[in-house]
């Protein structure tokens, strides 16, 4: 394996700062969906349609979709990891056109 002062600069950067992602802060693969429901009580706000709004997380497990309810104390963290995750994908994008750009293809994406 070649040494990292081979790859282009935007890449190395890329890979470090991703790399620093990983190791320095937690993440959560998944996007947040915010959902409204009524919640059956008859005089409750949410039969006048003012509905009760949740957070959840939606993701994959099993190549099954999910969808996980996070509790009001949790919601921040939530939040945090898929920023998180966001970020890193950013950077996992930036390496991926870096590395397709040295192989030498006829049709370029």
């Amino acid at each position: 394996m070649r040494q990292r002062s081979f790859l282009p600069e935007k890449e190395r950067n890329a890979r470090s700062k991703a790399a620093r992602i990983v190791h320095d802060k937690p993440f959560v693969i998944g996007s947040l969906v915010e959902m409204a429901r009524t919640c059956g009580k008859p005089n409750c706000k949410c039969t006048t349609g003012e509905k009760h709004k949740s957070w959840y997380l939606a993701l994959r497990h099993k190549r099954k979709r999910k969808m996980i309810h996070i509790p009001r104390g949790c919601e921040e963290a939530v939040f945090e990891g898929v920023k998180t995750y966001q970020e890193l994908w950013e950077e996992m994008d930036a390496i991926s056109q870096s590395c397709l750009d040295r192989i030498p293809l006829s049709k370029k994406v």
